[in-house]
């Protein structure tokens, strides 16, 4: 009776709400004296995740849930993705998450607004969906406890499932979205690999654009083109990262009196987007001297010869 109950709740469990991207869950084989906790601390890092392990695999069904050698388990982790053109949270969030009103969750876990479109190119976190079934009596505060770390999250879990009511029942099953299930490291080959990578270099030119930014407002020109130069080199910049960075070298070159270099940084800025443009009530002259040369635009200048000191016959 227990093993039909466990079949069926399993079944439930893979039944709500897959998603539509495919999950890039490593599978390991149990070695004599491993651990859960082991396991955890090996993959993540982070032994609280053992619970995660644990969850995933179904254990939780066991009255003592127990791993042998040779045990396959699977090891949770969260995708990556990288945006397209015209995408927006709420359509990623249809695709990924089941269902778009999970649209503003999915941004601020990458730390973007569901008001403004992720910037094409933009390498995201998608979180590993768990299916959680209440197979006891546990109540929706230690769920949350037990998987985020605190009780309040009841809430947020509420909100994510579109429940009306903290009540639930045995057998009731839940999505938990859980986007801190991060390998420690990518398995050799796989298909998220470059994408972390790619993920990890945005975040940290991301961290670095308030200090571009400062450069640029407090006058400090050559640092300004030194940092604009070094995150220019990163791999696979957005396409937002990118024009804010031509946008502020083109500034910073205008203001060391290189129209030339700054003519560049504003031809760059068009090949990244071929509708960018400058507001002339709001742009420097000198940036705007630049941009019609980047144009083609600049008028010819003509040098004219210069007017003699002294007519020939009034010398003295």
């Amino acid at each position: 009776m227990k093993r039909a109950l466990r079949v069926l709740l399993l079944a439930l469990a893979l039944a709500v709400g897959a998603p539509a991207t495919a999950r890039a869950d490593v599978i390991h084989i149990v070695a004599r004296g491993e651990t859960l906790a082991g396991l955890a601390e090996r993959y993540y890092g982070n032994v609280g995740l053992e619970a995660v392990i644990v969850a995933a695999n179904y254990l939780y069904m066991q009255a003592n849930p127990t791993i042998g050698p040779g045990t396959h388990l699977v090891i949770p982790s969260v995708t990556y993705l990288r945006v397209q053109p015209n995408d927006t949270w709420e359509q990623l969030a249809r695709r990924h998450l089941s269902d778009p009103r999970r649209g503003p969750y999915l941004a601020r876990i990458n730390g973007g607004r569901f008001d403004i479109p992720p910037s094409p190119g933009t390498v995201i976190r998608l979180p590993y969906l768990l299916r959680y079934i209440l197979n006891n009596d546990e109540a929706l505060f230690e769920v949350a406890r037990r998987f985020y770390g605190d009780r309040a999250q009841v809430q947020f879990i509420l909100e994510f499932n579109f429940m009306q009511t903290a009540r639930v029942q045995r057998g009731q099953a839940l999505m938990l979205p859980l986007a801190d299930a991060v390998l420690r490291e990518q398995p050799a080959g796989s298909a998220d690999a470059q994408l972390v990578e790619v993920h990890n270099a945005q975040r940290r030119v991301e961290r670095e654009m308030p200090v571009f930014r400062q450069y640029l407002a407090r006058g400090l020109y050559v640092e300004c083109v030194a940092l604009g130069a070094r995150l220019l080199a990163a791999t696979d910049l957005t396409r937002d990262q990118r024009l804010v960075i031509d946008r502020g070298l083109a500034e910073a070159y205008a203001a060391l009196d290189r129209r030339d270099l700054a003519a560049d940084a504003l031809r760059d800025a068009v090949a990244t987007d071929s509708s960018f443009t400058l507001d002339p009530d709001t742009t420097a002259p000198k940036v705007l001297d630049a941009w019609a040369l980047a144009r083609g635009t600049a008028p010819t200048t003509v040098i004219a010869p210069a007017p003699p000191s002294a007519r020939p016959d009034s010398a003295h």
